[in-house]
């Protein structure tokens, strides 16, 4: 007995005795909630996992798939259908003109050099100095369409255009044929720039301006067929001035259905129209490839005379 007392006593002053008297507690804090999820049932773990996945972030609409962009409403015109549909014409048909008169001047360039006087080492000229000023002042009359506005400036090029190609059916002499084409090339070089503006800020992305792009492209290369067509008809028949004048008919009814179609583009400022077009605009550069251009067109000219 007296081994067995001492024995109890030691165990029971030993140092772990306070490990076999002292229970093991466990303190949850609620604030964690990690601590929760580890000792939660399996199932509430799963419910949270699917609640989680239903109360996500939006889908991106970028990330939308192919059926929803099929069944998504097609971009509005900013104009109505008939006024867009004339918008079309008018811009496609001066594009048309544009290389109408070209055809015809090839067609009917013999007769027109007898009629008028013009030498044979001028022969070509007509034609080449038509595309010497329409191609050098490009970037000119683009740069001042964004100060003046792209519609005055195509309406005023198109009236322009009317009078210089009746004034090549009025010509008597060939310096007079050869200015009128000059003046002819720069009219239209007012109207070829501003009409990818006036497309733009016409129709919104979508068919209705793929149609307005791919009339426009597509009316060059008709006008230029046609016109080689007429010019030969026209000069066997009733003269080749008369094909120009029908060019100048047809000018007339476009350029007047473009005052009410075409729309008005501006790009708003707080200076003055004057101001922006004296400091807005690099006249340096502008003259320099302008001139550039012209030098390349004129060797090319000489080069096809010779």
């Amino acid at each position: 007995m007296h081994l067995d007392e001492n024995h109890s006593h030691g165990s029971s002053s030993g140092p772990l005795s306070h490990l076999m008297e002292e229970e093991p507690k466990v303190q949850i804090n609620l604030a964690e909630p990690d601590v929760i999820s580890s000792i939660a049932p399996a199932h509430l773990n799963e419910n949270e996992n699917e609640n989680e996945k239903t109360v996500g972030p939006p889908p991106d609409p970028q990330d939308a798939s192919p059926i929803g962009e099929m069944v998504s409403p097609a971009p509005q015109r900013n104009v109505s259908k008939a006024a867009g549909i004339t918008v079309i014409v008018t811009l496609a048909g001066v594009s048309f003109l544009n290389t109408m008169g070209s055809g015809i001047l090839i067609a009917a360039l013999p007769t027109m050099a007898r009629d008028v006087g013009l030498p044979p080492g001028l022969m070509l000229w007509p034609a080449s100095v038509y595309a010497l000023a329409a191609g050098a002042l490009l970037l000119i009359f683009g740069a001042a369409a964004d100060v003046v506005g792209a519609k005055l400036m195509w309406v005023s090029g198109s009236f322009l255009f009317i009078a210089f190609t009746l004034g090549i059916g009025f010509a008597r002499t060939g310096i007079q044929l050869i200015l009128f084409r000059t003046f002819q090339g720069i009219a239209i070089a007012m109207c070829l720039p501003t009409a990818v503006s006036l497309i733009t800020n016409t129709f919104p992305r979508g068919s209705w301006r793929n149609t307005a792009f791919a009339m426009n492209g597509m009316g060059q290369p008709l006008g230029y067929s046609l016109g080689l067509v007429l010019g030969g008809i026209f000069t066997d028949t009733i003269g080749w001035r008369w094909a120009y004048y029908l060019m100048a008919i047809i000018n007339v009814f476009l350029s007047v259905a473009s005052l009410w179609s075409l729309p008005t583009v501006h790009h708003y400022s707080e200076k003055r129209w004057t101001t922006r077009l004296v400091h807005d605009i690099d006249w340096v550069g502008a003259i320099i490839m302008s001139a550039g251009l012209a030098l390349l067109f004129y060797v090319l000219a000489a080069v096809s005379t010779s």
